[in-house]
């Protein structure tokens, strides 16, 4: 009896979870589609591109989640019309990415800029949402010198006329970034002067990969004209890893060694984890040894 006890109470623990989440699905449904949200920017690339891109997220009581294989429409609005563009679908993390020529033929309005939308039609389960950004194609070129033993990176920023003609970017901020494993590593600032171009000192103690190799990325960041731009350059500038000297400080998110926060919580949590493996494990011999025990005395008295 305890055996068939035991066992009516686990399928009571594991059928109950599921008609109360089938129950809440249900709820939903009656209720109307969930209410999702966009979020779309525009990136003009080093690579004369201009880069698209919407993320859809859906709205939930505990946090939004990433809404997955959802096609979005990207159009150029042309006055009153649209033109279609492009059409994409949202990975696993909701983003839907599409790439268009820098050098187009899209309708711009009276500031020369490319009035651009994302549309997510929606269904039963989803509402619909939608994005709209403004920008004027441009983009950027870094270059790298040294003189004087000093270091400098150079950037070159240009924007694209609608006739096909290029003229200098004018007077903004550039950031200068190295990828590391979690963020961007910010090494350096750039005054942009009206004739397109700017420079400024590149440090020396950036670690690279193992031959020094370093990833050099410069942004223009939500600019009220030309949106977001972006552009990227390798140089050989870098100190390589199995170089670093002993007497540096090591322990930080961009060395090969990480931090000893980060190694005591990761130990922390494994330790965790694995424990409660563990005891479950040792609960379920423990109930096999009891139940065969107990056996063994009814036949015994039996």
């Amino acid at each position: 009896m305890k055996r068939i006890g035991i066992i009516l109470a686990t399928i009571i623990l594991l059928v109950l979870p599921r008609m109360s989440s089938a129950q809440d699905n249900k709820e939903k449904t009656a209720q109307g589609p969930a209410e999702t949200s966009m979020s779309f920017i525009c990136t003009s690339t080093s690579d004369d591109s201009i880069q698209l891109k919407a993320v859809i997220s859906v709205k939930h009581d505990k946090g939004p989640t990433f809404l997955a294989n959802a096609p979005v429409k990207f159009t150029a609005k042309a006055g009153d019309s649209e033109s279609e563009v492009g059409i994409a679908k949202t990975d696993f993390r909701g983003s839907a990415v599409l790439k268009v020529p820098a050098h187009n033929k899209f309708s711009r309005n009276a500031q020369q800029l490319i009035e651009f939308k994302a549309a997510f039609t929606g269904n039963e389960k989803f509402a619909s949402a939608n994005g709209e950004f403004a920008i004027k194609p441009s983009k950027m070129v870094v270059t790298f010198y040294e003189e004087d033993s000093v270091r400098h990176v150079k950037v070159t920023a240009s924007q694209l006329n609608s006739d096909g003609t290029e003229s200098p970017i004018g007077a903004t901020d550039v950031t200068i970034s190295v990828p590391k494993m979690l963020s961007m590593l910010k090494v350096a600032s750039i005054s942009v002067d009206s004739t397109g171009t700017g420079t400024a000192e590149f440090p020396r103690d950036i670690i690279g990969d193992s031959l020094g190799n370093l990833n050099v990325v410069a942004t223009i960041d939500e600019n009220d004209t030309y949106g977001n731009v972006m552009a990227k350059a390798d140089i050989k500038w870098g100190l390589p890893k199995h170089l670093i000297s002993p007497d540096r400080p090591s322990r930080e998110l961009w060395t090969p060694v990480a931090p000893l926060w980060m190694i005591i919580t990761l130990i922390i949590m494994l330790a965790g984890v694995w424990g409660h493996y563990l005891f479950a494990v040792i609960q379920l011999i423990m109930i096999k040894k009891s139940s065969k025990v107990k056996v063994e005395k009814e036949e015994a008295t039996s």
